[in-house]
């Protein structure tokens, strides 16, 4: 009978043959001392185990002293297991016009009547966040702060006076099928903004920012993001006039506007 008998400390040798590793079962003890050692072992064959939060919490789980690998999502993992793979971009650079705080409120009224004539059943700018983006710095995982000095030089360099923002249009921009900006727009006009945007862009080239000068630029004020699609139609004008551009650090997913610098424009 006794010959015959299973044997698991047996059974357990070849598994850790065939993974490569050094494995002996120990005498026997009592069963959780057992299970520790056993964890040990599937660390070492799938090094994904334990979960990281787990191996934190928990250090006495990792009896060989080795620290668990980083998960897939982790930057450093990414970049030792796929080669140069970007980390998610977290952090966004821009320069922008905000509208003062009365003009705000009137086009996130405006917002609040085109979507609901439409039936758009979509989450709106919040007033505060209402902006003309002038140029887009860069989207980061962290931000670079020689960049953001850079930019900060660029816009200190900048004198120019006052001038009026008019829009009179909404209208959708192309964009993800479940994601197009309907944005306020501009029939036509806006020279002196453009202007000031073709002389800003030449700061930036000037302080190695180039890349960041597009040619393409048609201001507008984005209202809300849907799926649906909006034609364009005329709506009653909304004038104010530019007192001061801004540099913003926007944290992506999170509807976060952090204010870096403000430039008034004083002429």
């Amino acid at each position: 009978m006794s010959k015959n008998r299973r044997n698991p400390d047996a059974e357990q040798q070849p598994f850790a043959n065939e993974g490569g590793l050094p494995f002996h079962v120990p005498p026997a003890t009592d069963s959780l001392t057992r299970f520790f050692e056993l964890m040990e072992v599937v660390q070492m064959l799938s090094p994904r185990w334990p979960p990281r939060e787990l191996a934190q919490d928990r250090g006495g789980f990792l009896l060989s002293g080795k620290e668990p690998m980083a998960s897939p999502h982790d930057a450093s993992a990414q970049s030792s297991l796929f080669g140069d793979v970007p980390a998610q971009p977290t952090d966004r650079l821009f320069l922008g016009l905000f509208p003062d705080t009365a003009t705000a409120a009137r086009i996130d009224a405006l917002g609040a009547e085109v979507c609901a004539r439409h039936g758009l059943r979509v989450p709106r700018h919040q007033p505060g966040r209402l902006h003309v983006t002038l140029f887009h710095i860069g989207d980061w995982a962290g931000l670079p702060m020689d960049t953001v000095e850079a930019t900060r030089t660029a816009a200190a360099s900048l004198h120019e006076a006052p001038f009026p923002v008019r829009f009179d249009e909404v209208a959708t921009f192309a964009g993800r099928r479940d994601k197009r900006p309907l944005v306020l727009k501009a029939g036509e006009g806006n020279a002196a903004l453009q202007t000031f945007r073709a002389r800003l862009g030449e700061a930036l080239a000037r302080n190695g920012l180039g890349r960041c000068v597009s040619r393409t630029f048609e201001p507008h004020v984005t209202l809300a993001y849907a799926a649906q699609t909006v034609e364009p139609e005329a709506v009653t004008p909304i004038v104010w006039t530019a007192q001061e551009f801004v540099l913003i650090h926007s944290l992506l997913g999170q509807t976060r506007h952090i204010v870096l610098g403000r430039w008034p424009l004083v002429g």
